[in-house]
């Protein structure tokens, strides 16, 4: 009994000094395992800088096994003297019904709608380059391991890659974007009518929203935040 009633004001004294503690750590303090910083107690911002879309940042994306570029000469068939040749890329699932082409305006200057596919789907970037500024944001890396260094508090600019898009370049404008790769589009600030482009995917295909946490993903370009 009386250890009961020594023991509860010895823990409420404990918890009032670690948040005291908590509210004079420096930029960072190892305590115990972990290695606390001063960002673990608030939001975490993560800026991103536009890379122009050209065809080595395009196929860097591809060399990472995260798109299809499609381009001149890129899948040219050993057709003989003759002859006619077709060959698949890649087939969709049978489950997801069959393939639509679909028109996509963005007029919106946040990655609200940042996610994955369950199968591939072609971006067409068929447009005006005088629009307002388009930014696609690609992952890196799979759904998973994204997941995985958002619950570990390890994400990074460094994990991503935002492509300034460049419209009607046959070199890079016109690629497959590959199952489970987390992206979003997004406009640059300003007046004007948003940006628009073509994309082919399954019908009933949906998309997976990625939760980022405490993570707020911002592209800055020429000092402009979108």
């Amino acid at each position: 009994m009386h250890a009961q009633a020594v023991a509860r004001p010895y823990l409420l004294s404990c918890s009032i000094s670690l948040l005291s503690f908590i509210r004079i750590l420096p930029k960072t303090v190892k305590v115990g395992f972990d290695v606390l910083t001063e960002n673990d107690f608030m939001a975490k911002t993560i800026v991103l800088k536009p890379v122009e879309m050209t065809a080595d940042v395009m196929q860097m994306l591809e060399d990472r096994k995260l798109i299809i570029r499609l381009a001149p000469g890129r899948h040219e068939l050993a057709a003989g003297a003759g002859e006619t040749l077709g060959e698949s890329i890649y087939e969709a699932a049978e489950s997801l019904g069959p393939h639509k082409l679909i028109a996509v305006t963005v007029n919106r200057e946040t990655l609200a709608a940042f996610g994955t596919h369950v199968d591939n789907e072609e971006f067409l970037m068929l447009g005006d380059n005088n629009w307002r500024a388009m930014y696609l944001v690609v992952a890196l890396c799979m759904r998973e391991e994204l997941a995985a260094k958002i619950a570990a508090g390890r994400l990074t600019a460094a994990d991503f890659v935002c492509l300034k898009v460049r419209y009607n370049d046959p070199q890079a404008s016109f690629f497959t974007m590959l199952k489970d790769v987390p992206h979003g589009e997004c406009i640059a600030p300003g007046e004007g009518k948003g940006a628009s482009f073509y994309v082919t995917e399954s019908r009933d295909m949906g998309i997976d929203l990625t939760d980022f946490g405490p993570y707020e993903i911002k592209v800055l370009d020429g000092g402009r935040t979108a």
